[in-house]
């Protein structure tokens, strides 16, 4: 018994082992990222990250291990590195990520994410940072304002040394084998501009003198990062160093004919060193077929979209590069049209026996002035006469444009009539349009795509036809539309037989009034207050023993102006070197008091010139009272000025027009870091107020006289450099006690996320040294003037009096606009001639300021700042 039952309990626990040991269990992901490849350093940084460097143009390999059951999906992704990039999705659905020669986009955070469908996805990432070095650059630039033929009679030249790296570059410049650095030299100046984040290098040799022209030498380092060396270029300056010159041995412009080949040859004329040349195009890029060599561009078997401006550029990095531009204009005609009046929106192309028929044909030509027009009848030349009148439409109003009238229609007018167009010298195909004037009475079609122009003859009765009334009046007085009258007559001229004439008024299908004739010819319809609702088609049917004859009547108001919307949000929506884009809004005035507007035609023309172009706007449905309604004008030449007019059409005709102008400004946008010394003229777009006393003065100590005012202003720029300059108000006689000097800054735009409200101002940190020694000083302050304020009106942001000392001092101040905005700074001056005051690099940053100095000494003042 117990020898059985050990037995059993034996089996059983064999069993449950063997189970447990082949049961299987589900667990959620996890993962981690392990790397191989080229790397030059992996390091941890906060929450975990992991930064991985890397060479440009190694390989890189980052391998993603996962743990779990079922065995997890893994997926790799990839962020940009950069704000300014956009998100990149570069999935890679397996373990291990491999990128063979790296480039610097590639940077960035890379993720693998590991998920099975239990729990949340397991993700890990590593930042990717690419180091590179390219070729350094040197640029020369002599100073604003002393400009000659050659560097040899300028005073001051500057070498600037660019490059792009990552990680930053450290610079070093050589004249000869001699280490050039601060202070080395009094005639030489090394520095870097604050705004390019030591992206360049800046040498500056002050007053040219024999042993400056020697070979400079800029050498970009990174410090070995990477094993990535050392990179330098070497410049020769000399007295014969002059900027590049060149000419175009072509002319301006160049018109000619479809496949023919075009030379384009550009010559240097002067610069040291020897420019190099080349050419672009306004396009963008040039003809994939284009040719080019030593200065020449050869375009062969030149076609329509190959015309444009064509530009050669010669460089040699010394001063800006020489740019000659010239024309090609390939001879072409397109897109022939053609309308007839009257009633060109009308669908009905029904004309009496008798009216005047107006034949339009329209073709665009490219040159336009060698366009000429011919006309035919039925493939005989047509020559103008009396009643067959032809003329061409002035091209400053509706260019490309010939017309044919037909006086008085009559049977013996019918027939085809083609218009001919063609350009002088015969080298494109002419176009030709064909009209069909018939007597045929029902609807038909013309082969070869010819327009039927059906007419109808009544022989039992000859009516006095009147087409379209437009009732408007003048738009200061549009109310007076609703009380107008308006009277119709119809008039019979002939009828046989002439016995048992009446007439039926009638608007649309509804009749309005009946009767006949007795000792009168013609019968009235008046409406005597005209409403929206009495908008439409009259018609007088007058009737005897053989049928009807009618007249019609069309009555409709004329469409109110269109209204400009002159506050759009960045209007300036296009911003090319050469061409900008204008986002133009508006609204209708009273769309629902006329007929619906089915399109706007719009013009435009630069001031100066007398040659409008036009172009149709469609509308779609009905427009609403207060909508706002966009077009965006394009390719607009900066920085030309535009008048451009508006009209809104209804199926009946045109309403009355809007103009306005556009003018192109680009406004300063607030960059990461604006930042001003005063270094240079002019003076960062800063501004002297034309309404104060006197102005503020641009100085450097070594150049400023202190003759009459020893005991005060600052002896250097904020740097304490004696050569530096900055800005100060002198208080010598004859300024007196209390008088002021404002300077204005650039104006600033703020960009809120939305364009019509501005709910949370950004913040922008303002700062600037200030100078203030001496026993007589008076005051400084600091404003913030907004768009629609006067500078009287401006907000005080910061003001301090009384001498602090012989230093400089900064301030900074957090600032919060709600519109675009200028900064003043107002200098007050104080009892006597020892008041000198005086400010350098003024900043603004985006954002709050991080860490501004202490402000009770000047927090009690704002209060009390009044403006004179």
């Amino acid at each position: 018994m117990n020898v059985s039952f050990q037995f059993v309990i034996l089996n059983y626990i064999t069993f449950f082992f063997f189970t447990f040991k082949n049961a299987t269990f589900n667990t959620p992901p996890t993962v981690r990222i392990v790397h191989s490849g080229h790397a030059c350093n992996v390091e941890e940084e906060r929450y975990s990250e992991r930064v991985y460097t890397i060479r440009e143009g190694e390989t890189l390999e980052l391998t993603c291990l996962v743990t779990g059951h079922p065995r997890p999906q893994i997926r790799w992704t990839k962020t940009a590195g950069s704000v300014s990039d956009r998100f990149q999705d570069s999935s890679v659905f397996n373990e291990t990520l491999h990128i063979a020669k790296i480039q610097r986009h590639q940077g960035g955070r890379y993720y693998c994410k590991a998920e099975n469908g239990l729990g949340s996805p397991a993700i890990k990432s590593m930042r990717v940072d690419v180091y590179y070095l390219d070729e350094p650059v040197v640029t020369v630039h002599q100073s604003i304002g002393e400009a000659k033929e050659q560097f040899y009679y300028e005073r001051t030249v500057f070498l600037r040394c660019v490059a792009n790296s990552n990680p930053p570059i450290r610079y070093s410049w050589y004249r000869g084998r001699d280490v050039l650095s601060q202070g080395s030299d009094k005639g030489v100046e090394i520095y870097e501009p604050f705004f390019t984040q030591g992206e360049t290098k800046i040498l500056k040799l002050k007053n040219l003198r024999p042993k400056d022209y020697a070979n400079y030498s800029c050498i970009a380092s990174v410090r070995n990062v990477c094993g990535i060396a050392d990179r330098r270029v070497v410049f020769r300056l000399t007295n014969k160093t002059a900027p590049a010159s060149i000419k175009l041995l072509v002319e301006d412009p160049i018109v000619v004919n479809p496949g023919q080949t075009v030379s384009l040859v550009c010559i240097s004329t002067g610069g040291e060193p020897a420019p190099s040349l080349a050419w672009t195009s306004g396009s963008g890029s040039l003809p994939e077929k284009s040719l080019m060599k030593e200065g020449v561009l050869t375009l062969p078997a030149i076609a329509s979209e190959d015309a444009g401006v064509y530009s050669c550029i010669a460089s040699n990095n010394v001063g800006n590069p020489a740019k000659k531009s010239t024309t090609i204009i390939v001879r072409a005609l397109k897109k022939g049209r053609f309308w007839i009046t009257p009633d060109p929106y009308h669908n009905d192309d029904n004309i009496q026996i008798g009216r005047e028929v107006k034949i339009s044909c329209q073709v665009e030509a490219t040159p336009p002035e060698e366009l000429q027009f011919s006309w035919l009848k039925n493939g005989r030349a047509l020559r103008s006469s009396e009643r067959m009148v032809i003329t061409q439409t002035d091209p400053d109003i509706s260019p490309g444009t010939t017309n044919l009238d037909i006086i008085d229609l009559k049977f013996t007018d019918f027939g085809t009539y083609t218009c001919v167009a063609a350009l002088r010298g015969g080298a494109i195909p002419e176009i030709s349009i064909d009209v069909n004037i018939s007597s045929t009475t029902g609807d038909g079609t013309t082969p070869g795509g010819m327009k039927t122009l059906i007419v109808k003859s009544y022989e039992n009765v000859t009516l006095k036809l009147v087409w379209t009334f437009f009732v408007f009046s003048s738009p200061g007085n549009r109310h007076s539309l609703y009380r107008t009258k308006v009277s119709m007559n119809c008039r019979v001229l002939r009828a046989h037989p002439s016995r048992v004439l009446r007439y039926e008024w009638r608007l649309g299908s509804r009749l309005l009034h009946a009767g006949t004739f007795d000792s009168r010819d013609d019968t009235d319809y008046i409406v005597r207050s005209l409403a929206r609702e009495g908008y439409g088609e009259y018609t007088c049917d007058v009737i005897n023993e053989v049928g009807p004859g009618r007249c019609t009547f069309l009555v409709t108001g004329k469409a109110y102006p269109p209204e400009f919307y002159y506050d759009t949000y960045s209007p300036l929506w296009q911003n090319r070197p050469r061409v900008y884009g204008y986002k133009l809004q508006w609204t209708q005035m009273n769309p629902s008091a006329v007929d619906r507007i089915m399109a706007y035609r719009l013009g435009i023309r630069q001031t100066g010139q007398q040659r409008w172009w036009e172009q149709e706007i469609p509308v779609e449905g009905n427009i609403q009272k207060g909508e706002l309604i966009t077009h965006n004008l394009t390719e607009l030449i900066r920085p030309e000025v535009y008048v451009v007019r508006l009209t809104p059409i209804t199926r009946f005709g045109e309403g009355d027009s809007s103009t306005r102008v556009v003018t192109y400004s680009a406004p300063i946008n607030p960059p990461l870091k604006f930042h001003c010394s005063f270094e240079e003229d002019p003076i960062c777009m800063f501004t002297q107020d034309k309404n104060d006393d006197f102005d503020w003065t641009r100085h450097s100590a070594a150049t400023r006289d202190t003759k009459y005012t020893p005991n005060t202003g600052p002896s250097g720029d904020r740097s304490g450099s004696k050569q530096g300059f900055f800005m100060y108000i002198e208080t010598s006689r004859p300024r007196k006690d209390g008088d002021t000097a404002r300077l204005l800054s650039p104006k600033f735009n703020v960009a809120p996320k939305n364009p019509y409200s501005i709910t949370s101002p950004p913040a922008y940190c303002f700062s600037f040294y200030y100078h203030m020694y001496g026993k007589h000083i008076g005051t400084l302050n600091a404003f913030v003037k907004q768009k629609g304020q006067s500078t009287s009106d401006a907000s005080p942001v910061w003001s301090l009096s009384g001498n602090q000392g012989d230093r400089w001092r900064q301030a900074k101040i957090s600032i919060h606009p709600t519109a675009s905005f200028q900064v003043i700074f107002e200098g007050i001056r104080g009892p006597g001639i020892e008041g000198d005051i005086a400010i350098d690099d003024v900043t603004l940053e985006e954002g709050e300021c991080p860490d501004p100095p202490s402000n009770r000494m000047y927090r009690a003042c704002i209060s009390m700042v009044t403006r004179p």
